[in-house]
């Protein structure tokens, strides 16, 4: 019936492709538009919203339409050809480490005061206490209690410190697979989980996965700071983002089957127990 609705509407022909992450995507040519759409279609109020409103000022050139039906939320964008850059084959040199942290300080200076996202006023002890208690009685919840422990000392001082340092729109989601080739430059995609937060936030996923080693990290924030000012964060809160990031993925691979981010939650929380929580830079 959605789709019946969004081909009469749209005047299209369109048909559900493939998406891990558990939203439903169409395509199709629209003769209303006259060009090829790509449709995302959100349960969730909040993703929807982000997904529009970021879409409207970083690349408002492949923006059309937004529609509520019944409990859908359908985002409408001019598809484009993109090209994968988070293959295994890709070497992440210091030079496109720089690159990421531009690409990553450019997004957040563009859209932060320019966009309305999710802003959780909570103290940040009090947004992973929510999380901790939710995840009880998961197949997560040993590591996690486990995890908890050890991170109570450091959550005064975390809180502190984030309350103090300035604040962002963050991607929600930075690492090479929502990075992709287009027109001969590089754009970022998928921003549904665009949300206020710090800026170190956004370094999380891919200093975890894809800029290991000390020498890509010092290059990434390099590019960063060409943009925007950056300092690191202490050790206490650094400990404290890493695990609220693990619990978030966590709580995401509870409700999607295909568990997108793989072992990273676990690998995270082990070293929280391990006690080498802080990402070396």
């Amino acid at each position: 019936m959605l789709v019946d609705f969004l081909n009469e509407y749209y005047q299209a022909k369109l048909a559900n492709i493939h998406d891990v992450a558990g939203n439903q995507h169409l395509v199709g040519y629209s003769q209303l538009y006259r060009c090829d759409l790509f449709v995302k279609i959100f349960k969730a109020e909040a993703m929807f919203y982000a997904e529009q409103h970021v879409n409207q000022v970083y690349c408002p050139e492949i923006y059309l339409d937004s529609v509520i039906f019944e409990d859908n939320y359908i985002v409408v964008l001019k598809d484009r050809q993109l090209t994968d850059i988070d293959s295994n084959e890709v070497k992440v040199t210091e030079k496109k480490a720089e690159e990421y942290g531009h690409l990553l300080a450019n997004f957040h200076k563009k859209l932060t005061g320019n966009v309305s996202v999710y802003h959780d006023q909570r103290k940040l002890s009090q947004r992973i206490k929510a999380y901790v208690d939710a995840l009880q009685a998961s197949r997560y919840q040993d590591d996690i209690n486990q995890a908890y422990a050890l991170l109570l000392a450091d959550l005064p001082t975390a809180d502190r410190e984030y309350e103090l340092l300035p604040k962002v729109v963050l991607h929600g989601d930075y690492s090479l697979r929502n990075i992709k080739g287009y027109q001969g430059k590089e754009i970022l995609i998928d921003f549904e989980r665009a949300h206020i937060g710090v800026a170190y936030e956004d370094f999380i996923k891919i200093f975890y996965n894809e800029v290991h080693n000390v020498d890509l990290r010092h290059a990434f924030i390099q590019g960063y700071k060409q943009v925007i000012n950056f300092e690191i964060p202490r050790s206490e809160l650094q400990r404290a983002l890493l695990f609220l990031i693990a619990l978030e993925i966590c709580e995401f691979h509870l409700s999607h089957h295909k568990e997108k981010f793989g072992d990273m939650a676990h690998k995270m929380l082990a070293t929280i127990e391990r006690g080498d929580a802080v990402l070396k830079v």
